[in-house]
């Protein structure tokens, strides 16, 4: 090969511009007693990803029971149907099929992934599951130890502790701000009797949507869904879909440390933000961006500054996390103890650059465009990202175009609307801290000028 033609191995190869996704369209159904169906082709293997998503989250627990809804959906595959719950299992894996169930802040959700050949027979055990628990006592009481056991591991867990005394902290009486895990004292008084009112109230087929995405008909899921599913009624007290248990507001931010003692941690556990935005804030798009070029990337400015320059920590992030109801903005960062006011210091400094003498412009900001749109594409590759993806626009309430408009949105926000956008959702002024680690270093902490509450986290 000649010199001209030889590749230069030391120069950087061109990147092209990033392509926007295309999804097929959603087609949508729903039945006489209120089940919504919604179908994604995608036939490149012989398989289907389907949800049930029940309208009923964490965010509903009762005041005086966190984690009940955890609880009451694990017990749906316990036992169903006239099978306990080795039979249940046995049969899933007879058809090859899988079957999770998990309660989330703002719905429950069973994800079921079979061949399509099993699809229907796949369908029976989740309608067992679903409309036919059999809510034994016996199975109430394995469940409870197990989430006491858990509940046990967490407690011994730095990050665990202060994502509790995070959320309490800034959500207060909201519903988002107790553990959907719950704790020790709440799964301990637990009945059968609440698992089963939750049961009764809350999963009525007015408050479910089937998502199915792989190799499926969208008629031909309508019909086994009708078969199925079709005579399902709702209880006299369940509730409608649009009757959700409504939550106090979060109390407004304020200055101040939450300190949770760890005698004799090495490392300092840390959460800084506030309240922020729901999932459906019209600057989504520009938040976005902003957060990855300030800690939502290793390239964000707060892991170069406390892991890069400073050495204080492995790994530091930020987040906007983004609910139907609510959201937060969160920095967050494992530190080592000597460094834990000063980590605080240059947290809050970072925070308050972005949104002031340091917004996010020119090649930092190009940057933080490119991690966000250039491996987009990836996240809809499986028949089960694309469920989960149709799962996003039936929590939040989005446009069947969510997607799709994702990079095109991305490459039209400007220098100015992240600027805009840092001024009006981060307020650094009115951060909430919390630590977890060593007592020793609370007099640092106090020296930084803001409230210091000593608490402790309830397991």
């Amino acid at each position: 090969m000649s010199d001209a033609l030889a590749p230069d191995r030391f120069a950087t190869p061109e990147v092209s511009a990033p392509s926007p996704i295309r999804l097929p369209a959603i087609e949508r159904s729903v039945l006489p007693n209120g089940i919504r169906i919604w179908t994604l082709p995608h036939r490149a293997l012989p398989v289907v990803s389907l949800s049930a998503l029940i309208d009923v989250g964490t965010v509903n627990d009762p005041a005086d029971l966190p984690g009940l809804v955890a609880i009451a959906t694990d017990m749906l595959d316990e036992g169903a149907g006239g099978r306990d719950s080795i039979q249940l299992a046995e049969t899933l894996a007879d058809l090859g099929s899988t079957l999770d169930l998990g309660a989330g802040p703002d719905a429950t959700s069973t994800q079921l992934w079979t061949m399509r050949r099993h699809l229907n027979a796949s369908l029976r055990v989740l309608a067992d599951v679903l409309t036919r628990p059999h809510f034994n006592d016996s199975d109430l009481t394995r469940v409870r130890e197990l989430r006491l056991s858990r509940l046990q591991q967490l407690r011994r867990s730095a990050s665990s502790a202060a994502e509790r005394a995070f959320a309490a902290a800034v959500y207060g009486a909201h519903g988002y701000g107790h553990p959907g895990l719950g704790t020790s004292a709440s799964i301990e008084r637990v009945t059968m009797d609440d698992v089963r009112a939750h049961h009764a109230r809350h999963m009525a087929p007015s408050r479910v949507t089937i998502i199915a995405a792989g190799d499926v008909e969208h008629d031909e899921l309508v019909a086994m869904v009708t078969d199925i599913f079709g005579s399902w009624a709702s209880t006299a007290g369940a509730v409608p879909m649009t009757g959700a248990t409504e939550t106090s507001a979060p109390p407004p931010p304020r200055p101040r440390i939450v300190f949770v003692a760890r005698e004799g941690a090495p490392q300092s556990e840390l959460r800084i933000g506030h309240i922020a935005v729901p999932r459906a804030t019209p600057d989504y798009y520009a938040l976005v961006l902003l957060n990855a070029g300030l800690g939502g990337s290793f390239s964000g400015r707060m892991n170069q500054r406390l892991r890069q320059q400073l050495g204080y920590t492995y790994g530091a992030r930020s987040a906007f996390d983004m609910d139907r109801q609510a959201g937060t903005f969160v920095c967050e960062a494992s530190v080592q103890g000597d460094k834990t006011a000063d980590s605080v210091r240059e947290m809050h400094a970072l925070v308050a650059a972005v949104r002031g003498e340091r917004p996010l412009d020119g090649e930092e900001l190009e940057l933080a465009r490119g991690s966000l749109t250039r491996g987009y594409a990836r996240s809809f590759e499986t028949p089960r990202q694309l469920s989960g993806a149709l799962a996003q626009l039936v929590v939040y309430g989005l446009p069947d175009n969510t997607f799709d408009n994702f990079v095109p949105a991305m490459q039209q926000v400007t220098a100015a609307d992240v600027a805009a956008a840092a001024h009006a959702r981060l307020d650094p002024a009115n951060l909430t801290t919390v630590v977890v680690g060593d007592p020793q270093w609370l007099d640092s902490l106090k020296a930084l000028g803001a409230e210091v509450e000593v608490i402790d986290v309830e397991f």
